[in-house]
């Protein structure tokens, strides 16, 4: 390419220098003076700097001067002036015609410039364009790398989606696929003239989340970055999509779910009154015998545990209504968490609870009732998947701002992964969901009661200690 340059530029500068010996045997020929034949010359030069450009324009201007000099200035014939105007004359044309050459190169530089850059621009509209138009229902990057090597006109584009580890090209890529992923991981961002490749780390802020190279195109860095912004903020777009159409279709189910747990908890309402009715009517009556009192008894306890089963599903509807409302007060946790355990007792049959204490009182303000059914689940989830017989131990102190309390069991191991998501409604740790039945609302009721009074809630849990849940409730009005 170079050696082709070069000759076209040696074939217009002779065909500039034929040019102005014609011109100077014309102007010859007709007797031009000095000052005539120097604007002739003046004019091919300006139009030579105009079409082609400063180096034909300056070795056409040296024979100018010549020619002008032998032809036309005292002795003839002869390169030598015995007039000092004629020496400042051609030495003034010379300098005009240096001058005129070069602002006329600047000129047609700038023009290319800003005619490749207008190029550039228009392109990377054209792929911002199409970038709004991408199938976010489909896998984004399969239609970027062809966008983007339409737009750079490039032979290959691979594009490295660090979130899905996943490749996507378009084009020939005359690169290992181990490339494009080391880029990514060493954060190079380069353009090797030697291979024609350029390789760009794709940023969201300042966290790389992609890698992009582009191989055979035209495109000048300053395109390259934009182009690369252009990228990434569409991965981002597409992750943003995705997590709102999930969390649509999560809150939709929820609020399905809702609807069926309401609804059923109403159902039961019903007969469970009806049953607890005619249960308390025969104890009343006290004419059963002793084997028939205690059956009795024990569908009258059962039906009272059933009812307060469905009051809690009814409440935990409510928590995905919107329509929990906290009544809050100061209130002793070192006693709420008494009172919950001796009532767990009643409906769980706890196994040993050793409850230690940091002070007499630690005080919150939080809903009493919203609080005790929170720390009566934890206690009821404690119980179910700890070993058997082994105690239960529970911590309150106070702590900055906050009152916390700690529920731990043995026997129970909650994996890392896990323990976001077992906070979510109906979800049970696969790892856990043999050793007891349940419906996987317990703890996420406890993470909405806990949110609720702008506390947090969260879990450890290791194969030799156990697991230990925590809960903070701020200490005043929040």
């Amino acid at each position: 390419m170079l050696l082709n340059r070069a000759r076209q530029t040696a074939i217009r500068i002779m065909s500039g220098i034929a040019t102005a010996l014609l011109i100077t045997g014309i102007a010859y020929r007709f007797h031009f003076n000095l000052s005539s034949a120097t604007s002739v010359h003046l004019f091919l030069i300006t139009a030579i700097a105009l079409r082609w450009g400063f180096a034909e324009a300056s070795a056409v201007s040296v024979v100018s001067v010549g020619c002008l000099d032998y032809f036309f200035t005292e002795p003839l014939f002869h390169f030598y002036m015995s007039d000092s105007h004629d020496w400042v004359a051609l030495a003034t044309f010379e300098s005009v015609a240096l001058l005129v050459s070069r602002l006329f190169d600047q000129m047609n530089r700038h023009a290319e410039e800003s005619e490749l850059h207008r190029s550039h621009l228009q392109r990377l509209y054209q792929l911002s364009q199409n970038i709004l138009l991408l199938n976010f229902q489909e896998p984004i990057e399969p239609q970027l790398v062809v966008l983007i090597q339409q737009a750079l006109s490039a032979n290959g584009v691979a594009l490295w989606n660090a979130y899905d580890l996943r490749l996507s090209k378009a084009g020939v890529c005359e690169f290992a696929e181990n490339e494009v992923r080391c880029a990514f991981y060493t954060e190079s961002n380069d353009d090797n003239a030697t291979t024609g490749i350029s390789h760009r780390v794709l940023r969201s802020g300042t966290r790389p989340v992609g890698a992009l190279l582009i191989q055979g195109h035209t495109a000048d860095p300053a395109s390259v970055n934009a182009t690369v912004s252009l990228v990434a903020i569409a991965m981002e777009r597409a992750r943003s999509f995705a997590a709102e159409s999930s969390a649509e279709a999560a809150r939709q189910s929820e609020q399905l779910r809702a609807t069926v747990l309401d609804a059923l908890a109403h159902a039961f309402k019903t007969p469970l009154t009806a049953i607890q009715t005619s249960s308390s009517g025969l104890l009343e009556m006290n004419t059963l015998a002793s084997t028939e009192k205690r059956l009795i008894t024990l569908i009258d306890q059962q039906a009272t545990h059933l009812a307060e089963i469905t009051t809690r599903l009814l409440r935990t509807a409510k928590f995905d209504n919107a329509s929990l409302k906290l009544k809050p007060q100061d209130v002793d946790i070192a006693e709420l968490v008494r009172e919950s355990v001796a009532e767990s007792n009643v409906q769980f049959a706890l196994p040993t609870v050793n409850i230690t204490l940091a002070g007499n009182r630690v005080l919150a303000f939080a809903d009493r009732h919203l609080l005790k059914m929170a720390l009566i689940q934890l206690l009821d989830n404690a119980a179910k998947y700890g070993n058997a017989g082994a105690s239960i131990l529970i911590d309150v102190w106070e702590e900055q701002n906050e009152s916390k309390v700690s529920v731990h069991n043995d026997g129970s191991f909650i994996p890392l992964e896990e323990r976001e998501r077992i906070f979510k409604r109906f979800y049970r740790s696969p790892s856990a969901s043999h050793k007891a039945s349940g419906t996987g609302i317990g703890l996420s009721v406890v993470k909405h009661v806990v949110d609720a009074h702008h506390g947090r809630v969260w879990v450890t849990s290791d194969t030799e200690d156990g697991t230990a849940f925590f809960l903070t409730i701020p200490k005043g009005k929040p």
